[in-house]
């Protein structure tokens, strides 16, 4: 089962994952389908590791090479949170850092990997 969602593109990077809104950001025409199905791939340290994950998404048709780098760019962007605001270490917050791998045509595949702040 796949969801429509918004893909942003973060034009800047000024700022920790937070306060992310506070950064320049451009609204893409065309709406990817992420899939609802996540599987956990087992990789990671276990200690502060929360897992790493996978998802499908289709991409719109008719898009020309640059725009499909562009979308699949916002979906990692809009995919992703690195940073928080509080002024201690070890505070547990999650960080979420996802890399698109191209599969054929329009199907791509997002690796989240999740870490913890401890």
């Amino acid at each position: 089962m796949f969801y429509k969602t918004a893909a942003a593109l973060r034009l800047t990077h000024n700022y920790v994952g937070t306060y992310a809104h506070l950064d320049d950001w451009k609204s893409l025409e065309g709406y990817p389908k992420i899939s609802e199905f996540i599987r956990e791939t087992g990789e990671g340290n276990g200690l502060d590791d929360g897992g790493v994950y996978l998802r499908w998404v289709r991409l719109p048709g008719q898009l020309s090479r640059k725009q499909r780098d562009e979308m699949v760019r916002a979906i990692e962007d809009s995919h992703s949170s690195r940073g928080c605001a509080h002024e201690y270490d070890c505070c547990g917050c999650a960080s979420y850092r996802t890399e698109a791998v191209y599969r054929k045509g329009r199907d791509v595949v997002l690796r989240t990997q999740v870490s913890f702040n401890y």
